[in-house]
């Protein structure tokens, strides 16, 4: 096991971080922690431009998941070595942060130059038509702050310097004085471990170049990496694409990889673009996939929920709100909505939102 290979080259690289330091030698410093208006709230959304803070307060929620958000390696370190930039990361927890907004920061573990090293470089590359390609997303403005995907999508060749960018994120934004980003307000406590690798990739969307004992791997390196930085955080598996077989039996082998991948993530992850079991945004096939393996008392969050079935914005929102409900009693413990309207924006949008974030 890889995880094994880094342990003691963690230790070494926190020395080096500052992330160790001895408590006789340590000035006092006073850990930073997120306010109860966030870690009480259970309704998030996604991302979604310079304004999105107005709607996710207005609609009664307290948390985004920027998407894929600014967490990326590639836009973060241009080589072996290299300084590392957070300006993109700093822009995006400062923004949110002013607002009392929570992040469930995206961990992306891509970097081209470490891509490049890999002997089977040509086949991690992903369609050029991906739409999360830096040149898409620069058309579109949204790549500004690092939040893009780099085209090939494999797990790091070069394990070390990843674990050390890892570490050096979590660090920066865990809120315990040492090696803070400047003026950090709230700290950043919730890290996820890439997004989808279930999902088969097409010509506009593929998140990852991977099997299930790859991602197995990733979480596992990236759980020991996060967990070594700051043992405080919370470690989210990758979500489920969905509550069928078809993105099920990729976690079931996930699970099975290794004993140690049962308890290297902390919360448990599934989606639900209105598809499959959509009455409990998947929750309850998915709980039931945890409990063949005796996962089933992990905390569950939906970091991507929508159900759109109809033209009728009202159809919508009823099914929202039944499926919200359905997935809160089904175990759900926290939901991120992906679309600020049913699903368009109306006059009856905030209305019909924050009946939903009433529910507990």
């Amino acid at each position: 096991m890889k995880k094994r290979i880094f342990l003691v080259s963690l230790a070494i690289l926190a020395l080096g971080l500052g992330i160790l330091v001895f408590p006789n030698a340590e000035a006092k410093t006073k850990t930073k922690s997120l306010p109860n208006i966030i870690t009480k709230s259970k309704y998030g959304f996604l991302s979604a431009g310079s304004d999105d803070t107005k709607y996710i307060k207005n609609y009664g929620a307290r948390w985004v998941r920027p998407h894929p958000g600014p967490f990326l390696w590639d836009s973060s370190q241009s080589s072996a070595g290299a300084a590392y930039d957070f300006s993109g990361m700093d822009e995006i927890v400062k923004k949110y942060s002013k607002k009392k907004i929570g992040i469930l920061a995206t961990l992306w573990p891509f970097a081209e130059w470490d891509q490049e090293t890999r002997s089977d470089y040509a086949s991690c590359a992903v369609s050029e038509s991906d739409q999360f390609l830096q040149g898409t997303r620069d058309k579109e403005g949204k790549s500004e702050t690092g939040s893009y995907l780099p085209r090939h999508r494999c797990n790091p060749e070069d394990w070390y310097s990843y674990v050390a960018w890892v570490m050096a994120v979590v660090e920066r934004y865990d809120g315990d004085g040492v090696s803070d980003m400047k003026g950090l307000k709230y700290p950043v406590k919730y890290w996820e471990v890439m997004n989808e690798p279930d999902l088969d990739g097409n010509e506009t969307l593929d998140f990852y170049v991977g099997g299930p004992h790859d991602y197995a791997n990733l979480l596992l390196e990236t759980y020991t990496a996060v967990k070594a930085a700051d043992p405080g955080a919370s470690v989210i598996i990758a979500g489920a694409a969905g509550g069928n077989d078809t993105f099920l039996d990729f976690y079931r082998s996930v699970f099975s990889y290794h004993p140690e991948v049962l308890t290297s993530f902390d919360i448990a992850n599934v989606h639900c673009i209105s598809n499959d079991s959509y009455s409990s945004f998947n929750v309850e096939p998915y709980k039931n996939m945890l409990a063949e393996f005796g996962l089933d008392s992990k905390p569950i969050w939906v970091t991507e929920a929508e159900v759109i079935i109809s033209d009728d914005a009202a159809t919508n929102y009823t099914q929202t709100y039944n499926s919200t409900r359905q997935a809160l009693t089904s175990g759900a413990s926290r939901i991120f909505f992906t679309r600020y309207g049913f699903p368009k924006t109306d006059k009856q949008t905030k209305k019909r939102y924050k009946r939903i974030t009433r529910l507990k």
